[in-house]
């Protein structure tokens, strides 16, 4: 089957996959701790209105993903920059008549595109620290050079000034589960794959530090390029089929090879691995004993090197993860100067969840199978080990 094909600088895919490029632009000193903060305000909020039960929760923090690539929408094609993110299922961008959306950024318009189908129906979308609202319409999408006809997103006409107001990025596309969508709207895998654009519903991120190049969607199966050694799959947990989520269950997590006792004996360590979340987060019960083993990070990152190594335990394989990754290093926007700053952080979501953000996801190159409904890691190129072409 002939499938649409992007070379990117890291080299070329496979002939049956699409490689999406994506930018990392990340936060200043000050924006990381205001988001740290939104964080535990979120989870106050979510602790004092918890009356029982299982809470409607949202983990998508979308302010905190700095991983963006492009998106068109339209015919002819109207250009958008969105967040990829593996913890929310919709697609949205700022529609012509939003009232609020930030100066400048790039609007779609339905009346410049021939291929446009009115829906109208109105939507809302609550994330972990902004909101939007608008309503649905119908047009073609190009994700990757690939079309999707007919596709349904969010044109939004009211957003979270606050939050997106300041954003590097116009929408969000959501790579989460299906079941997850708003509106119970298809997903863009899901059309790729009934258009015959790619031949299974699986893809892989590859994250890059810091402002280096070459982050990468590869939609359709994994570019072989981008990692080492072979893939360790996790099944979804048996709580993904209440939580709509991306979610696996950890068993254990040790630091230096010591058990921390985070996990439970017999729920784990569930987490949400999740693009949208530039943190590892977790139950501050839990987290706060694995922060107690791994000690502070000097500001000035003097001390980074004898900081130790925090070991991811699911289905009994062991992922390690270095200072170097659950430390992040950012710039002081009044001095210049490169600080450090702890990539873990205790979070109170409503219930015992934890969220493998993008700490773990540079580590290790991570693929999402929905055909079957796992999650794959293997250690990820760093851009030292990838071939430029």
């Amino acid at each position: 089957m002939k499938t649409a094909i992007v070379s990117l600088a890291l080299g070329a895919a496979s002939a049956d996959v699409i490689n999406v490029p994506l930018t990392h632009r990340p936060k200043t000193v000050n924006q990381f701790h205001a988001m740290n903060q939104r964080r535990v305000e979120r989870g106050q909020k979510l602790e004092a209105t918890l009356k029982g039960g299982l809470p409607s929760v949202s983990l998508t923090d979308v302010e905190d993903a700095e991983y963006f690539g492009e998106v068109q929408i339209g015919s002819p094609a109207q250009k958008f920059q969105v967040i990829y993110d593996t913890g929310s299922s919709n697609l949205w961008v700022p529609g012509k008549d939003c009232s609020n959306c930030k100066q400048g950024s790039a609007r779609y318009d339905s009346s410049k595109s021939s291929q446009h189908k009115k829906n109208g129906q109105s939507f809302a979308l609550q994330y972990g620290t902004g909101s939007c609202t608008g309503f649905l319409s119908q047009d073609d999408v190009v994700v990757g050079g690939a079309k999707i006809s007919g596709f349904t997103f969010g044109e939004v006409t009211k957003e979270a000034a606050d939050v997106f107001g300041q954003a590097p990025f116009d929408g969000i596309l959501g790579m989460g589960p299906a079941k997850a969508a708003v509106d119970k709207v298809p997903m863009p895998m899901d059309m790729l794959v009934a258009q015959k654009k790619i031949d299974h519903n699986i893809f892989a991120f590859y994250l890059a530090t810091g402002e280096k190049g070459g982050s990468t969607l590869t939609l359709g199966g994994t570019d072989s390029s981008l990692h080492t050694g072979d893939f360790v799959y996790q099944p979804l947990a048996a709580a993904a089929k209440m939580l709509p989520y991306w979610l696996i269950s950890a068993s254990d997590i040790k630091v230096d090879g010591k058990s921390t006792s985070a996990c439970g004996a017999f729920l784990g360590c569930e987490s949400v691995v999740d693009t949208g979340t530039s943190v590892i987060a977790g139950p501050p019960s839990a987290m706060n004993k694995v922060l107690a083993q791994v000690g502070n990070v000097t500001e000035d990152c003097s001390n980074l090197k004898s900081l130790p190594t925090i070991t991811f335990t699911f289905g009994g394989h062991d992922f390690p993860l270095e200072p170097e990754f659950y430390v992040i290093k950012m710039k002081d926007p009044q001095s210049g100067k490169e600080q450090c700053q702890m990539g873990m952080q205790a979070v109170n979501v409503g219930m015992p969840i934890w969220i493998l953000g993008d700490p773990f996801l540079r580590k290790y190159y991570t693929v999402w199978d929905a055909e079957q409904q796992r999650v794959g890691f293997a250690v990820a190129k760093q851009p030292t080990d990838v071939v430029v072409v």
